[in-house]
């Protein structure tokens, strides 16, 4: 059975802001420039949005998670693969050290049942949206200035 995904092409304007929209949800990228910025990759399901960063060769215990009211950071350090110290690199193309990733988040996502795996080399964050409440009705007491 053949199934037709959506996919929605980020223009090169958003990419050069790092502001990016889906659904009602907005992710500015606030990223430290001073640090290795992993490649990422941001979707929407019917449940949430879904954040999937390439962290390859990144131990879990070398990677941190962090959320602060409504910003997500990620943030770590990718130890240097050795060769030895005989070995004459003729090609190095790989990136090591310090890496850094933030998004500003604003939308109906609840940051505070955000959840986070590394399987494969590929970190996955994973916002669950906020159930809608529209449709559901709320008495508001009326209340007299005395009883404020």
């Amino acid at each position: 059975m053949s199934r037709t995904t959506k996919k929605r092409i980020v223009t090169e304007a958003e990419s050069r802001s790092g502001a990016f929209t889906i659904g009602k949800v907005m992710l500015l990228d606030i990223s430290d420039e001073s640090a290795y910025s992993p490649p990422s990759d941001v979707h929407e399901t019917p449940e949430g949005v879904v954040i999937r960063m390439e962290l390859p060769g990144v131990a879990r215990g070398n990677v941190d998670v962090r959320v602060r009211g409504t910003r997500i950071e990620v943030f770590g350090e990718k130890p240097p693969d050795t060769a030895g110290e005989d070995a004459s690199y003729l090609c190095l193309e790989r990136s090591f050290g310090r890496f850094h990733r933030a998004f500003d988040v604003s939308g109906s996502v609840n940051l505070a049942r955000m959840t986070a795996f590394l399987k494969e080399g590929v970190l996955v964050l994973v916002l669950p949206k906020i159930l809608e409440r529209r449709g559901r009705e709320r008495r508001v007491p009326i209340v007299t200035e005395e009883e404020k």
